[in-house]
């Protein structure tokens, strides 16, 4: 197997262990990542379309339906009128659900604290750069610039 294939298998499993550790964590507060993620992107996106929602966390536009249905029911989103499109909604969070994106940060600390513990800031900072890098190529490579797309304020 090649450097660069070992690379990418390493990178996948870690992504998939952190994401099962992580969703475990939170599901001990009544919570699943599913339903964080979600939360944090109508955070950070403010009023968005679920179609946008949909491209920006790879899903499809019935599951994120389903999902936002499932938000509105518990008090915690809310859909409005596209000022754009008529046709349109909308997602926003409710101030219940700011809450719960919000109280969320601190086990997001917590477990990246307890992730990284282990490596030198050297390492870590050594690190970061290589992933900036890597997003700039993915990003030649024709991937989005942003990651949120149709929101007020993108990444």
């Amino acid at each position: 197997m090649s450097m660069h294939l070992e690379i990418l298998e390493q990178m996948r499993d870690l992504h998939h262990r952190m994401h099962r550790v992580f969703n475990d964590r939170v599901r001990e507060r009544g919570t699943s990542l599913a339903q964080l993620k979600l939360l944090m992107l109508l955070e950070r996106a403010g009023p968005i379309r679920s179609t946008d929602i949909a491209e920006a966390l790879g899903q499809a536009p019935r599951t994120v339906t389903e999902a936002v249905d499932a938000l509105e029911r518990d008090g915690l989103a809310m859909r409005t009128p596209d000022p754009t499109d008529r046709r349109a909604k909308q997602i926003s969070l409710t101030p219940a659900g700011g809450t719960m994106a919000q109280d969320a940060a601190p086990y997001r600390d917590a477990f990246a604290a307890e992730f990284f513990a282990n490596l030198p800031q050297a390492d870590m900072e050594q690190f970061l750069s290589i992933l900036k890098t890597l997003n700039d190529r993915i990003i030649e490579m024709g991937a989005p610039v942003r990651l949120i797309p149709g929101a007020a304020s993108g990444q």
